[in-house]
């Protein structure tokens, strides 16, 4: 069994294939001394077969077919096809082809891969946590179906050090050390009961960060210039995606025409997107703490609608407006702007 251009099954629609989307199916048939008068599909590894009555039975020529599929949700797919000769009885002749659905939205494998401001299907900006811990399977989901070409590491150098960034072949990786940044490699052990209070009230400290980020993370502009010189898929991260990881896709979202609800919105995904993580680190951590300070952990392990508000209010502060950090603090240009918006639209 064949398809028009006497290749195997394969389908019309191009991978990557997405859940919710259909996918087109062709091929050629000819059972030689018998017409077929139906074709029959099953994606169950042949335990049932649905048939669809051919638009004419014909000895002397062989049957062109098509069948579209939508799968509902992501997964791996075996499609198997099969001729009904004119008799009734199913041809021995199958041909299959397997296929996976990835997620239109949502995330993607351990390390949380999403699309920044829209879906996988359409975006080519996309955002996650550290990729130390990278599969095989989402290594090539990155490198085939996304095709990204660079990954913007916004770790520290001793984060760095503690997890390195996997190397995958086809990509290449730019590290954005926020250079500025003098942070503790012993931070995480300030956040436990009795410690912890030093750091104020509950999104006191974050919001303070937040406003530093305007002042000292120069690696805002460096990561959105080299973007919009590349014009190029691209993966943003940080260590959890999502505190320099937001700020940067937030920044990357306001300056190519995003609403403010659209923004938050993207912002504040990570807290769904990353609940299990949330409450596993909380649990780690919390032991012995009072009501007070586990609300003080759980605000440095949350996105908040106030930390990117503290940030914008800064950048007004500071520049005046948006536009003019856009100029002044990040120097990007309107041509690069443009590039920008044509890898978000």
């Amino acid at each position: 069994m064949a398809n028009e251009s006497g290749n195997p099954l394969a389908p019309r629609t191009r991978p990557p294939y997405y859940a919710g989307t259909p996918i087109e199916f062709a091929g050629y048939v000819d059972d030689f001394d018998r017409a077929i008068c139906a074709m029959e599909f099953s994606l169950d590894d042949g335990a049932s077969w649905t048939a669809y009555p051919t638009a004419a039975v014909d000895k002397s020529r062989g049957v062109n077919w098509r069948f579209v599929y939508t799968p509902e949700t992501p997964g791996r797919y075996l499609l198997k096809v099969r001729p009904v000769t004119e008799d009734g009885e199913p041809s021995a002749l199958v041909a299959g082809f397997a296929f996976e659905a990835l997620p239109a939205g949502g995330t993607y494998g351990d390390a949380r891969i999403r699309a920044v401001g829209g879906s996988f299907r359409d975006a080519r900006i996309f955002r996650s946590r550290e990729l130390s811990n990278l599969t095989g399977e989402e290594a090539a989901f990155l490198s085939g179906a996304l095709g990204i070409a660079t990954i913007y590491d916004l770790r520290t150098a001793a984060e760095v050090a503690a997890h390195p960034e996997p190397y995958i072949v086809g990509m290449r990786t730019v590290a954005l050390e926020p250079s500025t940044e003098h942070r503790r490699k012993d931070s995480d052990k300030r956040l436990i009961a009795g410690v912890i209070e030093r750091y104020g009230e509950p999104e006191e400290r974050m919001g303070a960060n937040y406003r530093r980020y305007v002042r000292e993370y120069p690696l805002v502009g460096q990561a959105l210039r080299s973007m919009a010189a590349e014009g190029r898929p691209a993966l943003i991260h940080c260590v959890n995606g999502k505190d320099r990881t937001g700020v940067l896709c937030a920044t990357l979202l306001r300056a190519t025409g995003a609403d403010e609800d659209a923004i938050m919105e993207d912002y504040l995904r990570v807290n769904a997107d990353h609940a299990d993580l949330i409450a596993e680190e909380a649990a780690h951590l919390d032991g012995g703490m009072t009501d007070h300070e586990r609300a003080i952990l759980l605000s440095f392990l949350e996105a908040r609608p106030a930390y990117l508000r503290a940030y914008f209010d800064e950048i007004d502060r500071l520049y005046g407006s948006f536009a003019a950090y856009l100029r002044e603090g990040l120097h990007l240009t309107p041509e690069a702007t443009e590039s920008l918006r044509a890898l978000v639209a």
